[in-house]
């Protein structure tokens, strides 16, 4: 059993949050051998708690769950992917976060007032009490539960965001896993009413694995996510901008590190698992490295080159080209970019 009570303050390292959010991986190998400390749990949920939320409401719930002592883990396995269940049951806790629907309806009013006496909500704004109660509050009530639930599920996002920042900080590992294999899976195990909706799985424990993972995970390139005043229009980031965020640890060297496909392989051969990788075709990957979107830096350029040298691909099935062409097509999207040339 971890150790209940926190440590003294100025026993914990403080992790500044730029550098806490370029640490931040999707861990995926967890040492089942540690649990987490829960002085550490309730931090994680206290940062959740303090996220920011419309009118104060606090519609963000959670159930932590320990596998050993939790009578639904079973059902739990049955809910997420084959290919996750291995890092559940690694995971030293389990928080299923919860989005409470009627939170909108039943705490507008307290959420309001008690950003009024806390100097939030102020006539400069044009805030006054007869027309909130007249006019904005009851609007905001007469919204529908679809409406409502996308509106809360993204405070739901932002307060998982902040716990999973404040984890890293105190030197946890993070994944957020979605439980969709048997959907509707959670609220029947938990017995929860329909006003609760399952939103995110999310394992925590000591990596087994580097931290850091490997090295910081690609994404499309800054440009191609950001618009400046119209959509299609590129929002540039400077150049001093990226240096200084390199500094503080926000923008990190990107994976694969060296080391990292020995470690993994090792962490697999101790656990008795496959220690292969996912490769996809010759003309997936060549198309891919291709990609302009795509801000690819030397290290997977390099090792996609070796994996196109050295690995023996499978083909690309056409059975899949339909069904991308299919699936992309009921999406209003042109699929070309995304498929291997012939």
């Amino acid at each position: 059993m971890a150790d209940d009570a926190a440590p003294p303050a100025n026993q914990v390292p403080d992790v500044p949050i730029l550098e806490a959010l370029g640490n931040r991986r999707s861990i995926r190998y967890f040492d089942e051998s540690r649990e987490v400390e829960r002085w550490k749990i309730e931090a994680i949920l206290q940062a959740a708690r303090f996220a920011s939320c419309q009118g104060n409401i606090n519609a963000t719930e959670a159930i932590i769950v320990r596998r050993d002592e939790c009578e639904h883990w079973d059902e739990l396995e049955e809910c997420v992917s084959g290919f996750n269940v291995q890092i559940i049951n690694q995971a030293s806790h389990l928080i299923l976060w919860l989005t409470n629907v009627n939170a909108w309806y039943g705490r507008a009013v307290d959420g309001i007032s008690s950003l009024s006496l806390s100097g939030a909500a102020t006539k400069y704004h044009g805030w006054n009490y007869e027309f909130s109660m007249t006019q904005t509050i009851p609007r905001l009530m007469s919204f529908p539960p679809e409406r409502t639930e996308i509106l809360l599920r993204f405070e739901t996002g932002q307060a998982v965001a902040n716990a999973m920042a404040a984890g890293v900080g105190l030197g946890v590992g993070n994944i957020l896993i979605a439980f969709g294999r048997k959907p509707g899976g959670i609220e029947k195990a938990f017995g929860l009413p329909p006003n609760y909706k399952f939103t995110w799985g999310h394992a925590v424990g000591y990596p087994l694995e580097d931290p850091k993972g490997g090295g910081q995970r690609p994404r499309l390139k800054f440009e191609r996510l950001f618009h400046d005043n119209a959509l299609g229009t590129p929002y540039e980031c400077q150049p001093s901008t990226v240096e200084l965020l390199r500094e503080k640890g926000l923008i990190q060297e990107q994976a694969p590190l060296p080391g990292r496909f020995e470690e993994i392989v090792q962490i697999a051969e101790s656990h008795g698992r496959d220690p292969g990788m996912l490769y996809f075709p010759a003309a997936e990957i060549r198309r891919l490295m291709a990609d302009e979107d795509w801000d690819f830096g030397p290290n997977i350029r390099a090792k996609a080159e070796q994996v196109l040298a050295d690995e023996d691909l499978p083909d690309y099935p056409q059975e899949m080209r339909d069904t991308f062409m299919r699936l992309a097509a009921e999406h209003g999207i042109d699929a070309t970019k995304f498929l291997p040339k012939d």
